[in-house]
């Protein structure tokens, strides 16, 4: 059974060193955030990703703040109240389950996260399921060497796993992006004839 990320170690996804392995600015150039868009953060924590993207979506987009864990979704809202952000919507999930309505995001971000999946294909059946066709879904994991931070080394999956697994579900490759020295980002957009 994979690793689960141990909501005691909260402070780590935020230290103040992950933006110089893991900038959002890079990642938000990839994104594109704007006005409208429905965006679903999945493997949210406590908002990394997710609190810079809803400020550039602006209260008319949508962003779905989803996690398996409700200590990281609770921590996550209290960040949203004190910036006064309103268009974030928590979502619990499971590993079989996204309760978000199909075909309603526009882009989809699965951080960190890929490696911890008890069944990959499920969940990724599910992140295509509620993407629109067309909608694009960022792939950002471990890469698998070692580094000073991280999961072990064993647990983690190689991108051409990944993109295997992408490809298994009908998601058609973009690109792969080198911005990060430890991470792997593949994007992927979902069929449109869904």
């Amino acid at each position: 059974m994979p690793h689960k990320f141990d909501p005691k170690n909260i402070e780590r996804l935020d230290n103040p060193e992950r933006a110089r392995w893991q900038s959002v600015e890079r990642f938000l150039e990839l994104l594109h955030p704007h006005e409208r868009m429905n965006y679903a953060d999945i493997g949210c924590g406590v908002g990394y990703f997710t609190l810079p993207v809803a400020e550039r979506i602006g209260p008319h987009g949508r962003v779905y703040a989803v996690d398996i864990q409700p200590e990281m979704l609770a921590e996550l809202e209290r960040r949203a109240r004190l910036r006064r952000l309103t268009n974030i919507i928590p979502v619990r999930c499971t590993e079989r389950e996204i309760p978000i309505a199909s075909a309603s995001v526009d882009a989809a971000c699965l951080a960190n996260v890929f490696h911890e999946l008890e069944d990959p294909l499920i969940f990724l059946r599910e992140i295509h399921r509620v993407l629109k066709p067309g909608g694009r879904l960022f792939v950002i994991d471990w890469k698998p060497l070692e580094t000073p931070m991280g999961p072990p080394l064993s647990e983690r999956i190689p991108p051409e796993e990944v993109l295997q697994a992408l490809r298994m579900i009908g998601f058609a490759q973009l690109r792969e992006h080198e911005i990060y020295p430890y991470h792997y980002v593949i994007e992927v957009r979902s069929k449109e004839d869904q």
